[in-house]
């Protein structure tokens, strides 16, 4: 693939013509190849008629028989101002996709354009001898679920033509192209110019321009180079996604989210066309967000003490019940002398600081679902409640919980006490490794229908208002699902709480980049206590660092506020400051939530696609999840809904049969 940094203007085809025959030269793969341009050179007001830039494009692809990519300003029938539309030419010169742009040019400051903000999306892909590809231009990569369902449209290759400019969240917006690659085990291509012209000056530009694949890996560009090349493996991308372990384009619950997204969705509308009209828009829909009402209690600043502590697990029954008590004595103790700090006004503990990982008995432990879970209220939970009194804390973590409305299952739940000790938030993990059949929890998603007429669907993604802030939790592995953290911040919250039990895994650093942009993506807070090591039954009682630490607080842009370097038992203090964040979400240019609008995205969610829901509705003895049998026949659907690619082991990417050149909605 050739990635392209260099302005070009349909005005002039020599300079862009010589750039790209200097790259095809160094490419020695015969037959066509994958070329990626920036998003054209000059402002709205030169931008040409539609019909020039897809002749344009189409003469430099059959030029240098390429399947050529790049977004241009350009002036459509019926539009009243410019547009950004991204094209894909084949190199006959057939346009095989048309994208127009969904979010304004946010990086710009807004100007004089129409965008597809507040309508439908249509998701297509086409086929190339690199892989399936298809586009979301400039900011529309930072919009999760614009590139999720782009992704079950059938793209493997997510081109991004785009014209970053260097600000306070540059480094955060090249994360999170990172970060989809992995949410959607794709490669992302970006290519930004490394410079505009604006008149007779020469603009410089920031080197934003990467090629990032779903491991947390990229190339990109370190200097004004005019191009760099990147070997997509595509075999190897078809041959991840057969395989179900972390398989998140499988895994993700769409149907879960697309009755929420169908509710909330607003009326399509035209966008605005001007750029005093895109900041007036603006303005208007980041005021209620980033102002809420006042409260005469509330503390805008404070420290916040996280638990990295070490646990005792079990796999026998017996000892279930004793363990719990020992391991949250144990985790009390590490953290109790921070905690008393009148500073501290919040304390977090871990996911299974309580039982350890290892205390299921396999994959079928309906039998014992209440000595693996702890109830509120119940002797583990009065104690939390006792504490949270005590040090005039909010106290919140991560533990099995045990429902006697529920007989049978287990929930792998966050709570929150209040300074009072009242239980004021209880979320269950929508997203957990029960999928794998690792863990027997039920999840809110296997007993959807049931789970929502109890409780209502916005239990689901629960936000506590408190004098410290609306308060949400999220556990473990719900960090890799964008989905998850923006049903929380679209309620409201601000400080995203993670318990987390994280292993040393090829995983580690896409994880990573995925929990600093769930912060930058939604401008809250993310506060991760990670597990700092077990004593595992399997491992004849010996410590084990398997669990990694690394206990964390991400500011709201993105950035890290203080890491725990390593495993072990420890307290952590960091800082929350509320007025900084709301002041954040009251910036125009980087409240990206304020454009989150259901309605461009909310059909790909409700399409039956992604990880049906009420799958372990019946008999909870009997668990569907054994052996991943579920993700498995998910691959299976995929593969021949034409979403999935199966793999050519041994296979040329040259020899693939590209004669469908076929567009997936």
């Amino acid at each position: 693939m050739i990635v392209v940094q260099s302005p070009w203007s349909v005005k002039d085809a020599g300079t862009l013509s010589a750039i790209l025959g200097e790259a095809r030269r160094t490419v020695v793969e015969t037959g066509p190849n994958l070329a990626l341009l920036p998003h054209a050179d000059g402002t709205e007001h030169d931008a040409p008629g539609e019909k020039d830039a897809t002749a344009f494009l189409a003469r430099l692809a059959k030029e240098h028989d390429l399947y050529l990519c790049g977004s241009s300003y350009v002036r459509c029938d019926g539009d009243p101002a410019p547009r950004t539309v991204g094209y894909l030419v084949a190199p006959s010169g057939e346009v095989l996709l048309r994208t127009p742009k969904v979010l304004p040019d946010i990086v710009e400051g807004f100007t004089d354009t129409v965008a597809d903000t507040f309508m439908p999306a249509t998701f297509t892909s086409a086929d190339t001898p690199a892989g399936r590809v298809g586009i979301v231009c400039g900011e529309d990569v930072l919009y999760p679920q614009v590139v999720r369902a782009l992704t079950v449209a059938g793209t493997e290759i997510i081109l991004n033509p785009s014209r970053e400019r260097r600000d306070n969240e540059f480094e955060a917006r090249m994360a999170a192209r990172q970060a989809r690659a992995y949410e959607n085990v794709s490669f992302v291509a970006t290519a930004s110019a490394t410079g505009i012209t604006r008149g007779n000056i020469a603009v410089k530009l920031p080197p934003a321009s990467m090629v990032a694949e779903w491991w947390g890996t990229k190339i990109s560009a370190d200097g004004e180079e005019s191009f760099f090349t990147a070997d997509l493996d595509i075999q190897n991308l078809r041959r991840r996604r057969q395989e179900p372990m972390g398989n998140l384009p499988v895994i993700v619950r769409m149907p879960l989210y697309g009755p929420g997204y169908a509710a909330k969705a607003g009326k399509a509308r035209p966008s605005p066309a001007k750029r005093a009209d895109w900041i007036s828009e603006a303005k208007s829909r980041v005021a209620a967000q980033a102002n809420p009402p006042a409260r005469s209690d509330a503390i805008d600043r404070y420290e916040v003490a996280l638990c990295q502590c070490i646990s005792h697990g079990s796999n026998k029954p017996e000892q279930l019940l004793d363990n719990r008590w020992r391991n949250l004595e144990a985790a009390l103790d590490i953290v109790n002398w921070v905690a008393m700090s009148p500073a501290v006004k919040l304390v977090v503990f871990p996911e299974f600081f309580l039982t350890g990982a290892a205390s299921p008995l396999g994959s079928r432990s309906s039998h014992i679902a209440h000595l693996i879970g702890i109830s509120f209220p119940g002797r583990e939970a009065d104690r939390l409640a006792k504490f949270a009194q005590d040090t005039k804390s909010y106290v919140a973590g991560g533990v099995f919980e045990f429902d006697p409305k529920w007989p049978g299952r287990f929930f792998n739940s966050a709570f929150i006490f209040d300074d009072q000790g009242n239980l004021i938030h209880l979320y269950r993990k929508i997203h957990c490794a029960d999928v794998f059949g690792t863990l027997p929890d039920t999840t809110p998603g296997s007993v959807y229908d049931e789970y929502v007429q109890r409780y209502g669907y916005e239990h689901l993604f629960p936000v506590a208002d408190t004098p410290i802030g609306k308060l949400a939790t999220k556990v473990c592995f719900d960090m890799n699902f964008p989905e998850t953290a923006r049903g929380f911040t679209a309620r409201g919250a601000e400080v995203i709480i993670h318990p987390t039990s994280e292993p040393h895994n090829i995983r580690r650093r896409a994880w990573d980049i995925g929990r600093h942009t769930r912060a930058f993506e939604n401008s809250a807070y993310v506060v991760t206590c990670g597990h700092g090591g077990e004593v595992r039954p399997q491992s004849k009682q010996q410590l084990t660092f398997m669990n990694r630490g690394y206990s964390k607080v991400v500011n709201f842009d993105g950035s890290l506020q203080v890491i725990a370097d390593g495993p072990g038992a420890l307290p952590m203090q960091g800082s929350i400051d509320l007025k900084a964040l709301r002041a954040a979400r009251g910036n125009i240019k980087y409240n990206l939530l304020a454009w989150d609008d259901p309605v461009v995205y909310q059909a790909a969610y409700n399409s039956g696609l992604g990880l049906p829901n009420n799958l372990w509705a019946d008999d909870p003895v009997v668990n569907p999840y054994e052996k991943m049998v579920q993700l498995k026949k998910r691959i299976a659907d995929y593969n021949a809904q034409g979403v999935f690619v199966p793999p050519i082991d041994g296979a040329a990417n040259a020899n693939l049969d590209n004669s469908r050149g076929a567009a997936m909605a």
